[in-house]
C-alpha cells in the first residue's frame, strides 16, 4: 500500500516536472514584448498606407494608441503616427495618454550605410529596444556602452534586446542597413 502511494507521488512529481518545463508554459516568454509589438505595428501601419488598407491601418493605430507609444524625445524626425491617423479619421488617441509608454523613431537609411544616436538609460531598470522594418530589410542595431562595447545586438529575425543597465549613462544606438537599397525602419525604446 505504502509502495503504491510513493508510485503515484512519484509519477505527479515527474508530471508536474513534464509540465513547468513544457513549452505551453514557455510561451509568454515568446510573446512579443510591447516595444516589439509597437514596432511592428508601426512598421504594419507604414505598410497598411502603401496599400491603403484603411482597416489593416486602423488596427496597427489601435495597438500604438494602447501602448501609450510616444515619439521620443531627442528625435527631430517626421512623425508618421499623425498623417496615418488623417487617413483613418475614426481612431482618436486614448483620452489617458500616457508619458510613460514606450518611445519610437522612424529613419531611412541608404543600403550600406548606419545611422546612430544616443539614449541615456537608467540604472537598475530593464530596458528593452525593439526593430522593425516594413518589406524586412537587412537591418541590424547594436547598442553600445559609452566604452563602445557591444551590450545588445539585433540581427536577422531577432526583433528586440533586453538587457538592464549597471549605471545610468548614455549608450549609444547604431543602425546599419547592410542591403543595397534605401531601407525604412521603426525603433521603439521601452
Amino acid at each position: 500500500m505504502k509502495h503504491d502511494g510513493m508510485k503515484r507521488a512519484t509519477r505527479a512529481t515527474l508530471a508536474l516536472l513534464a509540465l513547468v518545463s513544457s513549452p505551453m508554459l514557455l510561451a509568454q516568454d515568446r510573446a512579443p514584448a510591447r516595444g516589439e509589438r509597437v514596432a511592428l505595428a508601426l512598421a504594419t501601419a507604414q505598410n497598411a498606407q502603401g496599400k491603403m488598407d484603411r482597416r489593416e491601418l486602423a488596427s496597427a493605430l489601435a495597438v500604438i494608441d494602447r501602448s501609450g507609444a510616444h515619439p521620443l524625445a531627442e528625435w527631430n524626425g517626421t512623425d508618421p503616427v499623425p498623417q496615418w491617423r488623417a487617413l483613418v479619421p475614426d481612431t482618436a488617441p486614448p483620452m489617458r495618454g500616457s508619458p510613460l509608454g514606450p518611445g519610437y523613431r522612424s529613419g531611412q537609411i541608404m543600403g550600406g550605410r548606419s545611422e546612430s544616436f544616443e539614449q541615456v538609460f537608467l540604472s537598475g531598470q530593464k530596458a528593452s529596444i525593439a526593430l522593425s522594418t516594413p518589406g524586412n530589410a537587412p537591418i541590424s542595431l547594436h547598442v553600445l556602452d559609452p566604452e563602445r562595447k557591444p551590450v545588445c545586438v539585433i540581427r536577422n529575425t531577432k526583433r528586440t534586446c533586453h538587457w538592464v543597465p549597471i549605471f545610468t549613462q548614455r549608450y549609444t544606438i547604431e543602425v546599419h542597413n547592410s542591403g543595397d537599397g534605401v531601407a525604412d525602419y521603426f525603433l521603439v525604446i521601452d
